[in-house]
């Protein structure tokens, strides 16, 4: 691994893993690890990491030198085995969680074992808290006889006391170096509240990380109500960061007034720094002593890259773990890139306060124009300060380069706006500080750089108020052939088997030139697995025109499915509404029969193009929610006043089993309705019938419904075909009669699907 002396401070670097996610045992150096969906991760006081593979059931460490060698876990499956032997010949079940103390003990949080293991510094593994059996626990008792319900989290305090999430019994656990076992926050409800009171009378939905600072406290990911937990020693519970009602996170905001999406790990450092994971966010937070929050990585863009450059700057795919080690280094496990990334000196990067009035700019500008061809330039104005920006104050001066002209209803090269009568308020809003330009018929093709300033009559952080904004002018000339396109596919596309999806292919010209070279076949092959299914489509999204989409009409879909043809013009760059990129979109299904992992011999071969490979992934349909689909199998009706019954069918995708485990499902009444709590599932394709009530949450004066369960079908024969749901509502008293349909069912990632009701 990289040592922290050998990169600026606030670098990011990958560790361990190299982004495949093979189980690979004979891996002996970090970086050619094949993790699969790395959850947790820990650093000790040596710099050693420590990393739980969930998928692959296994828990690695890796020195600062590069070395890698297994703590426990045996050949990557899944089970339960081994305590009181060698942690290497044990099995782990799902692994999300580890911990490390200062004797070199490793704790682990073995998911879907429901237990706590633990490897002594001998490499000897031990269960220390739960029997194995997923339920509530009496207080006060031996944490090894404790029924505990997939637990998440751990960490460790000043004297070996070590704590726990309860992830789905919405409590947090203490287990004392004797063995007994307390509850420390949360009362087993799942809500929100008790903020200023005692921890054990407080509400959580879903804690899942915790951590532990240098006096004792306790932090705690209260992952559904979007919020970071503080546990003092006295006891006492309050909210350090989130707030869902806030605004969008912004540099320098309060840490509780900004918005925070499933906040799934946390971590705390010497000096009292906290950092999080913003798992959807697709960044890194830190808080600091004074609850100032700011970006430490991540760009907002799921993906990876950025390595070797700032960790602001690069790209995270859904980060759910963070560890801080004592250097002030940050290790975060980048969970769905298969890698754990370092993010050098982090706690030592100090970001300078803003002053009250903080404006910058988010520069508009194309790339290339055609001469001829009016283009937006200029920059929309924001206010990253904490304090109002009064309009009168701020001018956008934009400088025409020569050869560049206003566009239609302005003169002269230099253009100004003021925006007398409006506010920018705090952190949010913007003001559209853009100018429509043109470059003349005449105007030579080359590079025409003007010049943008934002301009404030007050006190002004003079940082990002002035910019250079090149743009490229062509002229039109003779079009070229399909091969002066640039083609390549933008999303790989994951999908269970038998579930639907779809990719972009992009052309662009790279040079700016037109390319329009007439009606050509362009022929694809789909990944081994993947079927081509339904009709393309296209679109233009170049950013100074209004979006152009369309159906590729002239297609044909041949081999069974494994092979696209489509005749049609893929032209770019050619009048004002074809401005690069051209995107077809290609709806793709995964074979019922499809094993998982990534296929890359597809292929788009577009006329005399060379053929450009195409990618696909099957996922495990066994855990993945997207292989279901769901339908509202009748119109609800009912008169005002009156109960009624709103069924909800949940199959999978051509059949095949899918358990997803413990899933958030939403759902809201159609206009004129209210949820009572009532709510039952039943499986009624199999003999005898499965049926039993389902735990509910009503909120928003019976406008939503929430529902925690595994939505499984097809496991075994209890469970075959179709699970259906049976909610009850009731129509309002108020009630005006018609037909709703401003209801939704949202079950997990799927995307919503629209509920009616009738009053009658």
């Amino acid at each position: 691994m990289t040592t922290s002396a050998s990169v600026p401070d606030g670098t990011i670097t990958t560790v361990v893993g190299n982004g495949r996610d093979d189980y690979r045992p004979d891996a002996s150096q970090a970086t050619s690890a094949q993790l699969r969906k790395p959850w947790g991760v820990a650093v000790d006081g040596h710099g050693n990491v420590y990393v739980a593979d969930n998928e692959h059931h296994m828990v690695y460490k890796a020195t600062p030198d590069g070395t890698l060698t297994v703590v426990a876990g045996k050949n990557g499956s899944a089970g339960f085995s081994g305590d009181g032997g060698r942690a290497t010949e044990a099995q782990l079940n799902a692994p999300i969680a580890v911990a490390v103390d200062g004797r070199g003990s490793v704790y682990i949080a073995d998911q879907q074992n429901h237990r706590i293991r633990k490897v002594d510094s001998d490499g000897r593994i031990t269960t220390v808290a739960g029997n194995g059996f997923g339920d509530f626990k009496s207080e006060g008792g031996q944490a090894t006889s404790a029924l505990l319900k997939y637990p998440t989290g751990v960490a460790l305090d000043s004297a070996g006391n070590l704590y726990f999430g309860g992830n789905d019994q919405q409590r947090v656990y203490k287990v004392t170096p004797g063995g007994v076992i307390t509850t420390v926050a949360g009362t087993g409800a799942q809500g929100y509240g008790g903020d200023g009171g005692p921890a054990t009378a407080a509400q959580f939905s879903h804690p899942r990380a915790v951590a532990v600072d240098s006096t004792d406290n306790l932090y705690i990911g209260d992952e559904y109500n979007q919020r970071i937990r503080k546990v003092a020693r006295d006891g006492r519970i309050t909210t350090v960061a989130g707030n869902p009602d806030g605004g969008p996170v912004a540099e320098g905001v309060q840490a509780t007034s900004a918005k925070l999406w499933n906040p799934v790990g946390v971590a705390v450092d010497t000096a009292g720094n906290l950092f999080i994971a913003g798992n959807d966010q697709q960044r890194v937070f830190k808080v600091d002593p004074h609850g100032s929050l700011t970006t430490v990585a991540g760009n907002s863009n799921a993906g990876y890259g950025g390595d070797g450059h700032q960790a602001t700057a690069g790209q995270l795919y859904y980060p759910l773990g963070v560890a801080v080690s004592d250097l002030g280094d940050l290790y975060i496990a980048d969970c769905w890139n298969n890698r754990i990334r370092k993010v050098t000196g982090v706690a030592r990067v100090v970001r300078p306060t803003p002053p009250p009035a903080d404006l910058y700019g988010e520069v508009v500008r194309p790339h290339s124009a055609r001469r001829g061809q009016e283009f937006d330039l200029g920059a929309r104005i924001r206010n990253r300060g904490p304090n109002t920006v009064a309009g009168r104050d701020v001018t956008v001066v934009l400088t025409l380069a020569d050869g560049l002209e206003p566009g239609t209803g302005s003169t002269g090269r230099r253009l100004a706006r003021t925006f007398t009568g409006a506010e920018l308020a705090p952190n949010q809003g913007s003001w559209d500080g853009t100018f429509r330009v043109i470059a003349p018929d005449g105007t030579p093709p080359g590079v025409y750089t003007s010049t943008l300033e934002i301009q404030y009559a007050a006190e002004l952080n003079v940082k990002d108020n002035v910019f250079n904004l090149p743009v490229v002018i062509v002229a039109p000339e003779p079009v070229a052939d399909e091969t002066e396109l640039d083609i390549h596919q933008e999303t790989v596309p994951e999908a269970a088997p038998g579930q639907s999806t779809k990719f972009n292919m992009l052309y662009s010209s790279t040079t700016a030139k037109p390319v329009n070279p007439g009606v050509i076949t362009q022929r694809f092959t789909a990944p081994s697995g993947f079927v081509f299914t339904g009709e393309p489509t296209y679109g233009y999204y170049g950013p100074n025109q209004a979006v152009v989409t369309g159906n590729l009409d002239d297609f044909t879909v041949e081999d069974g499915g494994r092979t696209l043809i489509v005749n049609a013009n893929p032209h770019v760059n050619t009048t004002g509404s074809d401005t690069g990129p051209l995107v077809y979109t290609i709806p793709v299904q995964a074979r019922s029969d499809a094993e998982p992992g990534l296929r890359t011999d597809g292929s788009a071969v577009v006329g005399k193009h060379a053929p450009v490979q195409i990618a696909a992934k099957v996922t495990g349909a066994t855990h993945d929610v997207t292989a279901l689909q769901v339908k509202q199998e009748s119109v609800l009706e009912a008169t005002p006043g009156a109960a009624a019954s709103l069924n909800i069918e949940i199959r999978s995708l051509n059949n095949v089993a899918v358990d997803p485990g413990t899933t958030v499902q939403t759902f809201t009444a159609p206009t004129g309705f209210a949820f009572t709590g009532g709510a039952t599932y039943g499986y009624y394709y199999v003999k005898p019938t499965v049926t039993d009530n389902l735990a509910t949450t009503v909120r928003d004066d019976g406008k939503t419904l929430v529902i925690e369960s595994d939505p499984h079908v097809n496991t075994g024969a209890t469970d075959t075909t179709a699970l259906l749901y049976t909610l009850t509502v009731r129509a309002r008293p108020d009630a005006v009669p018609g037909t709703y349909r401003d209801g939704k069912a949202a079950i997990g990632r799927l995307a919503p699907v629209p509920l009616t009701g009738h009053v009658l």
